[in-house]
């Protein structure tokens, strides 16, 4: 079996990334943990909510591709929910 490279080396090449392929990572990276743990899974302290509250924003406000949404998609997709 192969080995996993380290979390270091993994940060390290995100960092690398181009901008829109970083958010692209970042909200594909946010929707497994979502699957595997659930929105609120081990939110125990304030700062924790407020980093997934700015993790849903930034996800909310972004394409699959990783492209910002124009305000008017934002809205739309909100009135969608």
């Amino acid at each position: 079996m192969e080995e996993q490279p380290s979390y270091e080396t993994l940060l390290t090449q995100a960092e690398a990334l181009p901008p829109q392929d970083l958010s692209k990572l970042v909200n594909t990276l946010g929707r497994l943990l979502v699957e595997k743990y659930g929105k609120w899974a081990d939110l125990n302290r304030l700062d924790e909510a407020q980093d997934y509250i700015e993790w849903v924003r930034c996800c909310d406000s972004h394409h699959a591709d990783g492209s910002r949404k124009s305000l008017e998609e934002f809205l739309a997709d909100l009135a969608s929910e």
